[in-house]
């Protein structure tokens, strides 16, 4: 049995945009395979600021931190960035049928490592020093993660990114990501229209190896 086969064998969920699907705080016997949609991953601060931590997307496995964990309440929350659809995965049953089929065992330990990968990314591009440099890596690796065309434009891969959303994800103010995408959108390296916002990978590393 291929892994597309398992999954597919599950009952399918929908979630709609702004739904919370797993609570931090609390554990969870669950998982959810993502068909279509993206699943933003959230943090808060002590004064209840977000952290948006970062995405998940078509055919990741979520929360992936806790794929084979015992069972033990989850650090964050899983919050549906778009309308959402999925496939609900028992992790005592995926955990099984893991243990006995080699090819789904592999495909979930390539999974794993490309999480890891992409959380390595993840935390190097919050190490730049400056809200701009931020921006320019995560923008860099949203577009590389989920596309790896040349241009991309995250609405038409279904991802409607807002200026908040940048902020929480670059730990800064509504006011000076603005007034950074305004910046980039001038040298290039981004674009971005009412139903558009288009990422130029070539432009944004150039931009990150000489700023």
């Amino acid at each position: 049995m291929t892994t597309a086969e398992y999954i597919r064998q599950h009952p399918a969920r929908r979630f709609q945009k702004g739904e919370l699907l797993f609570q931090a705080g609390e554990p969870t016997d669950t998982l959810l395979a993502i068909r279509s949609g993206f699943v933003k991953i959230v943090s808060y601060s002590s004064s209840g600021d977000a952290r948006f931590l970062w995405l998940a997307g078509k055919y990741d496995i979520i929360p992936s931190e806790h794929l084979f964990l015992r069972s033990r309440a989850l650090d964050f929350f899983y919050v549906a960035l778009t309308d959402v659809a999925a496939y609900e995965i028992d992790k005592a049953d995926f955990i099984k049928e893991a243990r006995a089929n080699l090819p789904l065992m592999t495909d979930a330990a390539i999974g794993m490592s490309t999480h890891y990968d992409d959380l390595l990314t993840r935390i190097n591009a919050m190490e730049e020093p400056s809200v701009r440099r931020r921006l320019l890596a995560t923008l860099c690796h949203i577009a590389e993660r989920f596309s790896g065309d040349e241009t991309v434009d995250l609405y038409e891969l279904g991802l409607p990114l807002t200026h908040q959303d940048l902020a929480e994800m670059v730990n800064s103010t509504r006011e000076t990501t603005t007034l950074e995408l305004q910046k980039l959108r001038g040298s290039r390296c981004i674009s971005y229209a009412r139903n558009s916002f288009v990422v130029y990978r070539t432009a944004c590393k150039a931009a990150l190896e000489t700023t």
